[in-house]
């Protein structure tokens, strides 16, 4: 049994790069190049290293820096910081289709989507029947799938309408594939995040492994920001996910590194450092001394931390450490923020999902599929607060719980790379960063709705007329 093993994918995915992963993966060489474009593998090893690819695949720009970082720095959590015109193009919203970022981005997400359809193309064949014992080859397929529907999820929430590639290509049509429908990409997000549901582990001790509960709480964030958003299934899979043991931890311990893979993570990007086998280079881009760092919390932020009086909260999230720089937002030193969560520096872990997130977003189905559904998410948000030393919230009726629970979501998951996301889904964008101010000056973003996608990057127009 052959696997085909394709050197780019229709949208410019490169060469395949993969890294070591953390402990719990197996150690593995490459096994595949253009020059070599058909390499042979059939047994039960082959597969667990297809598999280990897709994971080691995800150490790369976007997951580790500008799932985080975008996310806050589009919105009104941070100001691009630094000098790097393409963060301050994406801060200010006038990206172009050459920026750097926009095109690593794009090319990493779809080369991670390359490795997962590896692994789907080609595990279904190969005949060995350790494979099958305990399920092992569904589980490997359903690992492959829950990756892949989080891939889709974040390109169809960038890009809209992309190109849906799901198998090897090969043919030149295979190759310049058009761009599929937003409907059509979320069908197959579902398809594959049900497979996962059906067939994953039910849990993992190291939370980098995609599980039962991440694709549950993917198919929750995915039915709260499909078009038509459906609350129904936003309910059943918040539920679902809650009844897989999770459990909220102190909120200090979360970012601490002494609590890493705790029982509110629910997926969680490993990092030991660079005397192991992955560090963290993000935090190093965010504070300390030498250059302006990247990714300053806003004026607006901070301002909402303190009218909240949430102070467990802001000292987490926020470090006043006297080293900035005078700019157009912040024009004293001393009074430079800096974001704290990462403070591990090369060790710190980073959550894709956790257990926090989950229960606001089953409080937002609550209040969305009734008008006295406010009442019960009242219960989680009081939940959440509680932990942070807050009192209940004042929220009493559903639209006042519309805007309590946009303020809890952006306040509990600071600097997550969640907050663009949640202003788009809830249609606040425009509103939201259009009153963004700095110093009693209207910050002017002129944000449209033409504004809110990113432009599919030249270098891919350039390759596939398909997409012109």
């Amino acid at each position: 049994m052959k696997l085909k093993i394709y050197s780019m994918i229709a949208v410019g995915a490169l060469a395949m790069t993969f890294i070591s992963c953390k402990k719990e993966f197996l150690d593995k060489q490459p096994f595949g190049n253009q020059a070599t474009p058909d390499v042979a593998f059939a047994d039960a090893a082959a597969a667990e290293k297809l598999l280990q690819g897709a994971y080691d695949g995800m150490y790369n720009e976007y997951h580790i820096m500008d799932f985080l970082t975008n996310g806050d720095a589009i919105a009104d959590n941070c100001y691009a910081g630094g000098d790097n015109p393409a963060n301050i193009q994406l801060d200010k919203f006038t990206v172009t289709n050459t920026n750097a970022n926009v095109t690593r981005d794009w090319t990493q997400l779809y080369k991670d989507i390359k490795n997962c359809n590896l692994i789907t193309d080609n595990v279904p064949g190969i005949e060995d029947a350790t494979l099958d014992i305990g399920d092992r080859r569904k589980q490997i397929l359903a690992e492959a799938r829950i990756l892949r529907g989080y891939m889709y999820f974040n390109l169809v929430r960038l890009w809209g309408s992309v190109p849906l590639v799901t198998k090897i290509p090969t043919t030149t049509a295979e190759f310049q594939p058009p761009k599929a429908s937003v409907d059509a990409i979320y069908a197959q997000i579902i398809a594959d995040l049900e497979y996962g549901v059906a067939n994953a582990k039910t849990t993992s001790a190291n939370k980098g492994i995609v599980t039962k509960g991440v694709a549950n709480a993917l198919l929750a964030k995915v039915y709260a920001t499909k078009p038509n958003a459906d609350w129904s299934k936003v309910l059943e899979y918040t539920n679902a996910t809650i009844a897989n043991g999770y459990s909220l931890i102190g909120y200090d311990q979360l970012w601490d590194s002494q609590h890493d893979n705790n029982s509110e993570a629910i997926w969680e990007m490993q990092y030991d450092g660079w005397g192991g086998l992955h560090g963290n280079w993000m935090p190093s881009q965010l504070f300390g001394a030498g250059w302006k760092k990247f990714n300053t919390p806003t004026n607006d932020l901070i301002a909402t931390y303190d009218a909240e009086g949430d102070v467990v909260r802001k000292a987490s999230s926020i470090l006043y450490d006297g080293i900035g720089w005078d700019d157009d937002y912040w024009k004293v030193a001393a009074q430079y923020p800096h974001i704290r969560k990462y403070r591990a520096d090369d060790k710190s872990d980073t959550y894709i999902i956790r257990l926090a997130d989950i229960l606001l977003l089953k409080a937002e189905a609550q209040n969305e599929l009734s008008t006295t559904g406010w009442s019960q998410a009242k219960t989680i948000v009081d939940q959440i607060r509680l932990r942070v030393n807050l009192g209940a919230t004042p929220a009493a009726s559903q639209a006042a719980m519309r805007l309590a629970l946009e303020k809890e979501r952006r306040l509990e998951l600071a600097f997550e790379g969640h907050r663009w996301f949640d202003l788009l889904r809830t249609n606040r964008a425009i509103t939201v960063m259009n009153a963004q101010t700095a110093n009693g000056v209207n910050l002017n973003y002129n944000v449209t709705a033409a504004k809110l996608l990113l432009p599919i990057p030249q270098t891919e127009i350039d390759r596939n007329q398909n997409l012109r």
